[in-house]
């Protein structure tokens, strides 16, 4: 696996090295071409070398540093791999604007190419769950006391085709019409669909929605993902049980949007990871860690950013921004 891994990064361009932990630091196992060309006076170093000896004691945490090496500001980024071993890439702070670019587009080239596979094979089940479920309401007849439960199966089966759409639209240009919303109206809504659902049954809801929001110009299918998204994300955090508080404020230039849970936090060490795709910490087949990576798509799309932070009293909270209309906006409405 880490072969694999030093094949696929050696393409990247940047310094980086692979790494092992031993009691005495961290071992060098590898390094790729950029990094012998960048720090030519180690390529000739036999034996066991530790990065502590190269450069310092910067290598423990995962996530980003910062510290200079012969006068020099450097950016070091830290990915674990398994238990034992790391990868560190080294970037210049000359460099630093160009790596986001790159990483971005990295990782959403390889989540593309999944997410069509991922999306055809749920598309067509999906399809098989609408058709029946619709048949039966109709057989059901409006005075069913089962005639609830039949729309929510439809509308959450609706929702899970919408996710599922959402995987091929991840990172593209931004699809689908956009109208004049209310934000607390799709919060509602939102939870309206899912507060019979067993998982949200022993989670207790506290809104405090400005009443006087202003409407906000945006895609409303996309918008009632991300609070899907954070909603799930924030039940699975406090394991089915707890509260979660809602809170939206209007502004003159922006609307604030906070959804925090009574949960344990986030363990500070994968906090710099939470939104990248793919990054889960839950067990095999539990989880996709594409929920809060989508949030964060269709959030910056809007214009929008989306960041967390740790409470002190316990829970985590998710702040979201999102500007309001622009004149380019509102032309586009006017068609």
């Amino acid at each position: 696996m880490a072969g694999k891994a030093c094949e696929e990064w050696e393409s990247i361009g940047l310094p980086f090295i692979l790494s092992k932990i031993t009691k005495r630091g961290h071992k060098v196992l590898w390094v790729n071409r950029a990094f012998k060309e960048a720090f030519p006076q180690f390529s000739s170093l036999e034996g066991e070398i530790y990065l502590e000896s190269l450069f310092g004691p910067y290598f423990d945490s995962p996530g980003l540093e910062y510290f200079t090496y012969l006068g020099k500001p450097y950016y070091h980024l830290c990915l674990p791999l398994g238990k034992k071993r790391k990868i560190h890439v080294l970037i210049e702070e000359s460099f630093w604007l160009r790596f986001p670019h790159w990483y971005h587009t990295e990782r959403l080239a390889s989540l593309g190419k999944l997410a069509g596979e991922i999306s055809h094979e749920l598309n067509n089940p999906l399809g098989g769950i609408l058709l029946y479920a619709n048949m039966l309401k109709e057989e059901l007849g409006s005075n069913s006391r089962l005639q609830d439960y039949v729309d929510k199966i439809i509308a959450l089966t609706t929702r899970c085709r919408i996710i599922s759409k959402a995987l091929l639209d991840f990172g593209k240009p931004e699809r689908g019409k956009k109208e004049w919303i209310n934000l607390n109206q799709v919060i509602q809504n939102i939870y309206n669909l899912i507060s019979d659902y067993q998982v949200f049954r022993k989670v207790k809801f506290v809104f405090n929605l400005d009443p006087e929001l202003p409407p906000f110009y945006a895609n409303p299918t996309q918008m009632e993902q991300v609070f899907l998204n954070l909603f799930t994300n924030a039940v699975e955090a406090m394991k089915g049980e707890g509260t979660i508080w809602v809170e939206t404020k209007g502004r003159e230039d922006r609307i604030i949007i906070r959804v925090t849970d009574s949960g344990p936090g986030i363990p500070p060490e994968i906090m710099p990871f939470i939104f990248d795709p793919f990054f889960t910490t839950k067990s095999s087949g539990k989880g996709t860690g594409l929920g809060l990576s989508i949030c964060h798509s269709i959030i910056k799309r809007h214009g929008g950013y989306i960041r967390v932070e740790n409470l002190p009293e316990k829970g985590a909270s998710f702040e979201i921004v999102f500007p309001l209309a622009t004149r380019e906006a509102l032309r586009e409405d006017a068609f």
